[in-house]
């Protein structure tokens, strides 16, 4: 059995996201039609069912036994925030548990996990009461990524390396297996770099954020556990915690099966208030993996830009393994990165509902996913270019033309004679007559007049198709240098923004509620 954790930050986390954010927690922004989170869940979904449509599979791999049956969101949003989406994904997909784990403050990446580890590791009880089997691995994956997620090649490098010979010769399970990508040179840097033997795919060193050159394959925030990577984690929460004088009040856990229903029995008794003051902040990638680079067998990396928290002679138990794809793979940091997601989500939806028709399977859809993706007239009497998504509650005009890459929300209306172009536009927003929309976003709610121009940038943060590996540009100053302008961006209009007609919105930004009467050039409005 498999758990999926996916690692939703707070809302002290996305202010880059700004103002989408504002009125809408960042994991739950739609993109393509479904919340960004959504999009994990829904691979973790296509995994299980891919694996269940062949059983008779007669390949050597014995992977495909391998499920999630279980999704975690982990994060400290209030409860309150998530729960009108927690219910609809769990109607959407029956076959999934879905819950929600709300962590005391801002833990770090690794720090979420280790406080929630009883539950991450506890069986799912059977329906007749007995408890259900134990769990093999877990996914961990970070909320901002969005990416064509190949969970199936990640099973397969982990549970068929489960012991590798090291330097030593002495064989070492693997911990954690890690998606892995590779970029240009110049924007490495920007990421987590690994150095893997290409032999082994193990990672022999790991900087996060280099100052300089290490390596071109980048970390993708996409995780395979084991849940022996517990050991190495209480290990690290140790350390940390002798390091700052409560060493006498901590204890290592060692996760094994002889012992793991032991502690999980003492665990669960021990007072909250107890629990909540060791959680710690520990990171995946600075502690975890920079402990677990270049595992030889008689000692670890700590890495060589003097950033590690950890000990250099602190003993593995384990290594990290890389599996490097060349699928599509992004990072949700700011609004420009939702429309260049929005557009590869629609050409994934795409391909995938084509592939099912050729090869006539018939996977169970969740609801949101049956939308209109069309390149000729639709039934709604609309006009189409490339890929468009509708929601089946918009209202858009016999004479609009969408696409290419158009997302529409629920409840919006798109009156005559408008042209929207690579966009995404929210929920209850209106477009007035004749208006022209590119490149932006429409906030909900928000209400463009009559013969109106909303333009962004475009292409302002895409890969250069010319340069082989190539990722999103690196975030460039929100502001020129020279004269104080904005720099070229898409156009965001924020909830409840009122355009009047005739206006021409260029490369701007407008936070929630305002109401535009002229026309505006490079600017954010307050």
């Amino acid at each position: 059995m498999l758990k999926a954790v996916i690692l939703i930050g707070g809302p002290s986390k996305g202010t880059r996201f700004r103002p989408l954010s504002l009125d809408v927690p960042k994991p739950l922004f739609p993109v393509a039609g479904l919340p960004v989170v959504q999009h994990h869940i829904d691979a973790c979904y296509r995994l299980g069912q891919q694996r269940n449509s062949n059983p008779q599979d007669d390949s050597k791999s014995n992977v495909r036994k391998y499920c999630v049956a279980e999704v975690l969101l982990l994060g400290y949003y209030a409860d309150d925030e998530l729960a009108d989406f927690l219910l609809t994904a769990t109607q959407s997909y029956p076959s999934l548990r879905i819950r929600y784990l709300r962590e005391p403050g801002a833990l770090g990446t690794a720090g979420g996990l280790y406080h929630f580890r009883d539950t991450i590791l506890a069986p799912l009880g059977n329906s007749d009461g007995s408890e259900g089997e134990q769990v093999q691995a877990f996914f961990v994956m970070n909320g901002d990524v969005c990416a064509d997620f190949p969970l199936d090649e990640m099973l397969d490098m982990h549970f068929s390396n489960n012991s590798l010979q090291s330097q030593h010769q002495q064989k070492q399970p693997v911990l954690i297996t890690v998606m892995a990508t590779e970029t240009t040179r110049q924007q490495s840097v920007h990421y987590g770099c690994m150095v893997v033997d290409k032999e082994t795919n193990i990672i022999q060193h790991y900087v996060e954020k280099p100052s300089t050159f290490v390596s071109n394959t980048v970390n993708c925030g996409v995780y395979l556990c084991s849940p022996r990577l517990f050991d190495t984690i209480a290990e690290i929460h140790l350390e940390m915690s002798n390091s700052n004088g409560n060493g006498t009040q901590q204890h290592t856990t060692r996760y094994t099966s002889s012992n793991k229903n032991n502690i999980n029995q003492q665990q669960q008794q021990k007072p909250t208030e107890e629990r909540v003051a060791a959680a710690m902040v520990m990171w995946m990638e600075q502690d975890v993996l920079r402990r677990l680079a270049g595992e030889s067998g008689s000692g670890c990396s700590s890495g060589g830009d003097g950033g590690s928290r950890i000990k250099k002679d602190a003993v593995c138990s384990g290594v990290a393994l890389a599996a490097t794809t060349r699928n599509w793979w992004s990072q949700l940091k700011t609004a420009g990165a939702a429309i260049y997601a929005n557009r590869h989500y629609l050409a994934l939806r795409q391909q995938r509902q084509r592939l099912l028709q050729r090869e006539s399977i018939d996977l169970p859809l969740p609801s949101p996913v049956k939308c209109r993706l069309a390149t000729s007239d639709p039934k709604g009497g609309y006009s189409t270019i490339g890929n468009v998504y509708v929601h089946p509650s918009a209202q858009v005009h016999p004479t609009a033309l969408l696409g290419p890459n158009v997302s529409v929300g629920e409840g919006a209306c798109i009156d005559q004679g408008v042209r929207i172009k690579e966009s995404i536009v929210l929920q209850d927003a209106v477009i007035g007559q004749h208006s022209l929309v590119m490149h932006s976003i429409i906030g909900r709610r928000a209400k463009v007049g009559a013969w109106c121009r909303v333009e962004g940038s475009a292409a302002c943060s895409d890969p250069n198709p010319n340069v082989a590996y190539a990722k999103m540009t690196p975030q460039l100053p929100l502001f020129n240098a020279l004269d104080g302008r904005l720099n070229p961006s898409i156009t965001i209009l924020g909830c409840g923004v009122n355009v009047e007609s005739e206006v021409v919105l260029l490369n701007s930004i407008v936070l929630p509620y305002k109401t535009l009467t002229r026309s505006y050039k490079n600017e954010i409005i307050l």
